[in-house]
């Protein structure tokens, strides 16, 4: 990493870092009740981004034997780069949350098979007829990150995903029901995850008209992650930055319902965005984004905290958006880690029982074709139950949830549950820790109605 380093500084450089990923993932897959794939790949490689002539120039390689020519393309694209107007990191303190696992890093082939395979008996014995799916990988992670300006930091971290989920054609009805966890540990209940793919699927083999019209709506953690995207680009550095983000310029305003409290954080244990610093070397941290419905902070990497005069809050990440892979060809941006959302006093069962009629929305099909960045989201309800009298009498088909977040969360909320559950993003991907959200007057539309 040093030898690049000079290398730069040798040819012109004046400032620069130097970005290390090695990974090695193992995955098994099962579909229509069979063992499909399993893949084991191996990736190592390095990004280099240096200012010269005070320009930014970047390249990557997956050729370590040849740094030479790493070099060489990061000087030449520094030509025609943008002008630099931030530092690269600096030596710092860091927090080490527990991402490393021993029982991952050990785990065999031979027991993920097992693990997937035993998932697929499981929910086949509650319903022949159900075409079952099963995913289990493995990951683990060597990231460095050294800079001319005196950062050096390293990190290992094991990556573990478990997803089970199945499809029910019955007469002109399809039900799919999906449950996934994904973490830094396997020390979790995989049978549960199954029971839960049953339990949902019972409740789901019963269909339930809804009416259009303004509904008294649950979110699940899943349901409310889903939604949560629209505020993943609202509090994104780079949307506030460039003015187009509805929350550009709103810091210290109540925008929300005072009950609505969001963490972005990198330090949680056992999270999937969770790491000592992010991929520039800025220490990762717990961040503050809304306080009972107050905006104080917005996520940044290091460009746009100096853009904004704003704290670098340690979320400058290389990664794929959504799926939240690393990718070598990606330069540093602002992205989530893990969002916690502060819980209420209820227990789910209590809510329920207090609404008496509404829709429960587990999961929105279509919400990527929505104006995220307006905080507009709308969609098919992927999984949702009809709620009549406090009970879930059935499933809802052929209907559709609509709305916006800085209209809801400000003047629709009426509760949250104290249950919480860790969720991904859209069903999959993060370690985002939720409660059940009860909005009122949410439009919801049906084919049926």
């Amino acid at each position: 990493m040093k030898e690049i380093i000079e290398k730069a500084a040798a040819r012109g450089a004046t400032s620069s870092e130097v970005f290390l990923l090695s990974s090695l993932t193992t995955s098994v897959e099962f579909e229509t009740n069979r063992l499909k794939n399993i893949s084991h790949t191996e990736e190592r490689g390095a990004a280099l981004r240096i200012v010269a002539d005070g320009r930014i120039g970047f390249a990557t390689t997956t050729r370590l034997d040849d740094v030479d020519r790493l070099v060489e393309n990061a000087v030449a694209t520094a030509a025609l780069g943008e002008k630099a107007d931030q530092g690269y990191a600096e030596a710092a303190s860091l927090d080490a949350p527990a991402i490393d696992d021993a029982g991952v890093r050990d785990l065999s082939l031979e027991t993920m098979v097992e693990t997937a395979g035993r998932a697929v008996e499981k929910v086949k014995a509650y319903e022949p007829k159900m075409n079952v799916e099963t995913s289990t990988t493995r990951d683990i992670q060597e990231v460095s990150v050294t800079t001319s300006e005196g950062f050096e930091g390293s990190f290992t971290k094991t990556i573990y995903e478990h997803g089970v989920g199945g499809r029910l054609i019955e007469g002109e009805n399809l039900l799919h029901v999906w449950e996934h966890r994904a973490g830094t540990d396997a020390a979790f209940d995989h049978d549960a995850m199954a029971d839960e793919v049953i339990a949902l699927t019972k409740k789901g083999r019963t269909n339930a008209p809804v009416s259009t019209g303004p509904t008294t709506v649950i979110l699940t953690p899943r349901g409310l992650i889903d939604v949560l995207m629209t505020l993943h680009l609202g509090l994104n550095g780079s949307a506030v930055e460039r003015g187009i983000s509805p929350l550009s310029g709103r810091l210290g305003e109540t925008v929300f319902d005072e009950r609505i409290s969001i963490v972005d954080d990198g330090l949680m244990d056992d999270g999937f965005g969770s790491a000592p610093f992010d991929d520039e070397g800025t220490p990762m941290a717990s961040t503050q984004l809304v306080e009972n419905g107050r905006v104080v902070s917005y996520l940044t990497d290091r460009k746009t905290a100096q853009r904004l005069d704003h704290p670098a809050t340690g979320n400058g990440l290389r990664v794929k958006r959504l799926v939240q892979s690393k990718q070598l060809s990606k330069t540093p941006a602002p992205e989530i880690t893990n969002w916690t959302m502060q819980p209420g006093e209820k227990s789910l069962d209590e809510l329920l029982a207090g609404v008496g009629n509404g829709v429960v929305v587990d999961s929105i099909m279509g919400i990527l074709m929505s104006n995220l960045l307006a905080g507009d989201f709308s969609g098919n309800i992927a999984l949702g139950f009809r709620v009549e009298n406090g009970k879930l009498v059935g499933r809802v088909k052929d209907a559709m949830v609509a709305g916006n977040i800085y209209k809801l969360f400000k003047d629709h909320v009426v509760a949250l549950s104290s249950d919480l559950k860790q969720v991904g993003l859209l069903g999959g991907i993060g370690s985002h820790v939720l409660p059940y959200v009860v909005l009122k007057d949410v439009m919801v539309s049906s084919k049926r109605a």
